[in-house]
């Protein structure tokens, strides 16, 4: 991994009555993606022992298969991996009844 590629999520609120007190959380974007990773494979290896053809085992109380949600997580990773590209942004940052709040990819 190199540094270029490095971003972190970061996210802020500000309280207008405390004099604009800060609250920063810095999270690590390939902490998001490493997990993912490794989510990912778990799904693999269970599709191996699951009844069914390819994963289609759908759990019993979700209308959803194993699949589906593989192939959730890998369109996750792929949004990441989108957010991690280019220059640092802003996502978001809306003030709303005295209290802001920002997130940034840096």
């Amino acid at each position: 991994m190199s540094i270029k590629g490095f971003r972190i999520l970061w996210i802020k609120l500000q309280f207008e009555h405390r004099r604009f007190c800060t609250i920063p959380f810095p999270i690590p974007l390939f902490i998001f993606q490493e997990i993912l990773d490794c989510v990912l494979d778990l799904i693999t290896i269970a599709c191996f022992f699951l009844p069914g053809r390819k994963g289609n085992y759908r759990i019993s109380s979700s209308p959803y298969s194993v699949a589906t949600l593989r192939e959730l997580i890998g369109m996750t990773m792929q949004l990441l991996d989108s957010l991690t590209e280019g220059e640092p942004y802003d996502l978001v940052d809306v003030t709303a009844d005295k209290v802001r709040v920002s997130i940034r990819i840096r």
